[in-house]
């Protein structure tokens, strides 16, 4: 009698450590900055050339017509010695929010602001040097859908060559989950018709991220590195990461491998590798004062600096009779 006790006593004690210990797994739970959401700020094309830009007589693409989960196509860069092309040329530009790891769109409120500089090929231009021209771009912006959600986009018409810096600020976003407000700042550089003077230089933004490698004709693997700014003084020891926009639906064998995270040091720099393809999204946190959330109480705010690149397949080699290798 005393045996059966013993066993139904230990039979007893196992379901208690299992319980117990679904209890603890339960507890842990993936990275929450893995599935945050970030502010879109991505072209149709990561390069615009005299080789990829519509005739005048070709109808011009409606804003958010595609989509920032299609690869662009290839585009023909100018070499240093061409001729820009003074051809007018216009870019649909994706302004929205989405969770990138996961593929999957967020509801958000219209941007506060969407504006671009222009940076001129030459510095004693009237319109160039220290001080690029800046034109606001918040009443091109139209509500459109983007992967089953509200979104918003704009079509933006190039007149001139140049590098087009595009920012834009977002209204604060409540995430539910974290029980936190979301303040993103988001900057993306495109050159215009083989001009490309300006890509290292800030924009001008309270928070943001100016990279100190050239953001486009990048190749994977790629080295990307950059340096954060608040309030136009490097900022230490600052949360980075880098995500990319998984079109594809890749699987990530744990939660720590659906980005790339870091810190930045003394100076605010801070440098990844990136070894796929497409378009991604360099992110730095601060804290912002609180604001009052839907309990009327106040919540902490996750400020978000932006930086949006895209980066090519690996490129095709070609031997000196112009075969592939």
């Amino acid at each position: 009698m005393r045996a059966i006790l013993f066993f139904l006593w230990l039979r007893q004690g196992r379901r208690a450590a299992l319980a117990a210990l679904c209890a603890l797994f339960s507890l842990v739970v993936p990275p929450a900055w893995a599935d945050a959401p970030v502010t879109l700020l991505v072209p149709s094309r990561p390069v615009v050339s005299k080789t990829d830009t519509p005739s005048p007589t070709a109808a011009a693409p409606k804003a958010g017509a595609q989509s920032a989960e299609k690869t662009p196509a290839k585009t023909k860069v100018q070499g240093a010695g061409d001729v820009p092309s003074t051809e007018p040329a216009e870019v649909d530009i994706l302004l929205s929010m989405m969770r990138p790891f996961l593929h999957a769109g967020v509801e958000v409120d219209m941007p506060q602001l969407f504006a671009v500089l222009r940076h001129d090929a030459d510095p004693a231009a009237d319109l160039g040097g220290a001080q690029p021209e800046r034109r606001d771009l918040l009443g091109d912006v139209e509500e459109i859908r983007y992967l089953d959600h509200k979104a918003w986009g704009a079509n933006v018409a190039l007149d001139k060559p140049g590098l087009y810096q595009f920012i834009v600020e977002g209204r604060p976003w409540w995430d539910e989950d974290r029980q936190t407000f979301l303040r993103h700042q988001a900057t993306m550089a495109l050159p215009v018709h083989g001009v490309d003077r300006g890509w290292n230089e800030a924009a001008g933004q309270s928070f943001e991220i100016v990279p100190l490698t050239r953001p486009f004709g990048l190749s994977a693997p790629a080295l990307f590195s950059g340096r954060i700014l608040l309030d136009g003084k490097p900022l230490a020891a600052a949360k980075v990461r880098m995500v990319r926009i998984n079109s594809d639906g890749a699987a990530a064998p744990t939660p720590w491998h659906e980005d790339l995270a870091g810190v930045s040091n003394s100076d605010g720099e801070f440098s990844f590798l990136l070894s796929q393809p497409g378009w991604w999204c360099c992110e730095a946190l601060t804290a912002g004062p609180p604001l009052k959330g839907p309990d009327g109480e106040l919540k902490p705010v996750e400020r978000g600096a932006l930086f949006w690149l895209f980066v090519d397949g690996s490129p095709t080699i070609h031997d000196a009779d112009g075969r592939k290798r």
